[in-house]
């Protein structure tokens, strides 16, 4: 996939150091960005590319936000798409979900993305691309349980986005929501399918929901986000896009 248009500019991807957000980051690299990538570390090997700058931060505490944009607005001046991954996805029972285990989940899914948007959005008018991804997920609509904390953060983002569509849209910057189904990022792999049990459980499970028998896998989503990023979606913003093998159907 090429998007002549993304050569030689500007990104910011949190959770860059696995799963979607390292898939997003390599891809916007082989397009001929530069690119910052956040999270707390436990950077791979390619994070030594020439235009890759990793930057370690802890996105659940707002001081450490500050902290790292500081470090960004001494390098660049300006930013020209900006991916919002970062992410956990515990189980907690109503019981277990107390208002630690709440702050836990919200201020790393929801609110470390609103204030890495807010904390961008002088870089992103200063830029070209000014283009906005936010990963969300189908989790929220499945009812599952003990996903009430995560599913409450993620249906935020989508609240987030078409809160800020029209907003944001008025400087000329867009923004968009890729909602994945189940995707095999390293972390999933590890919890889901080790055993040769949960493997089977597991897939038959997946083959029963999905319309199409695909594992979907980082890299699935990442060049969704690289479209919403281009300009080849130039009219769309608030948009929700699912990417999920068709299991919602929608």
């Amino acid at each position: 996939m090429r998007l002549p248009d993304m050569k030689g500019r500007r990104a910011l991807v949190t959770g860059a150091s696995q799963g979607i957000g390292r898939a997003a980051g390599k891809m916007l690299l082989e397009q001929g960005c530069r690119v910052f990538g956040l999270a707390r570390g436990d950077w791979a090997p390619d994070a030594e590319h020439p235009r890759f700058h990793p930057l370690d931060c802890d996105l659940s505490e707002a001081k450490d936000i500050r902290a790292v944009f500081a470090k960004i607005r001494s390098s660049t001046t300006r930013l020209d798409y900006v991916v919002n991954v970062a992410g956990i996805d515990p189980k907690y029972s109503i019981v277990e979900g107390d208002e630690t285990r709440w702050r836990e989940v919200v201020d790393l899914n929801l609110r470390a993305c609103y204030l890495v948007i807010r904390e961008s959005r002088p870089l992103l008018r200063a830029g070209k691309g000014r283009s906005i991804v936010n990963v969300s997920s189908i989790n929220y609509r499945l009812g599952l349980p003990k996903r009430s904390i995560y599913s409450a953060s993620k249906a935020g983002i989508l609240g987030l986005t078409t809160g800020l569509a029209r907003e944001l849209g008025e400087e000329g910057i867009r923004i968009n929501t890729v909602s994945p189904g189940w995707v095999f990022t390293e972390r999933q792999v590890a919890q889901y399918f080790t055993s040769p049990r949960d493997r089977r459980k597991n897939l038959s499970h997946l083959e029963s929901r999905q319309a199409l028998r695909h594992r979907i896998t980082p890299e699935d989503v990442a060049r969704h986000i690289l479209f919403y990023l281009s300009e080849a979606s130039a009219a769309s913003t608030g948009h929700n896009c699912v990417v999920d093998a068709g299991w919602l159907l929608e």
